[in-house]
């Protein structure tokens, strides 16, 4: 017998207040020299941190969190993105190539409560994707309090 408020299929409690995003690109971007790629299309926004407006998620609480993000270059150019944590570099990736070029990472970084973190672009070049395919994407989950 299930205890009220656990999903059905896992058997566990289900955890609504742990932040966690998930957002991808409807459409190719050139956010210009450290511009801020904004993901538009939100899958997963658990207590609403990540703002698709600017493309900026602030950290509803401290803790470790996870980050992904996965961007395509546009066919034959270059692209250098990188993450952002309170307007620092943190992770960084780099594509050329003379078809369409993916790039992907993971960082764990320790956030307090307001922080922000975002992908950027180095550069002004063009983040690739479209409404159809949604190749490019920016995730994070809370870990660990």
């Amino acid at each position: 017998m299930k205890n009220k408020g656990q999903d059905k299929d896992c058997q566990c409690p289900i955890r609504t207040k742990i932040p966690a995003f998930s957002a991808k690109l409807t459409q190719p971007q050139t956010p210009g020299r450290n511009g801020v790629i904004k993901f538009d299309k939100i899958v997963t926004n658990i207590q609403n941190g990540y703002n698709p407006t600017t493309g900026i998620f602030t950290a509803p609480v401290a803790g470790v969190y996870l980050f992904s993000y996965t961007v395509v270059s546009a066919a034959g150019k270059y692209l250098h993105v990188y993450l952002s944590h309170n307007n620092t570099k943190q992770q960084t990736t780099w594509m050329k190539g003379s078809q369409y070029e993916t790039g992907t990472a993971d960082i764990i970084l320790i956030l307090k409560k307001g922080d922000q973190v975002a992908v950027k672009v180095h550069g002004s070049n063009t983040v690739y994707s479209d409404g159809r395919n949604l190749f490019s994407s920016f995730s994070g989950f809370l870990i660990a309090q």
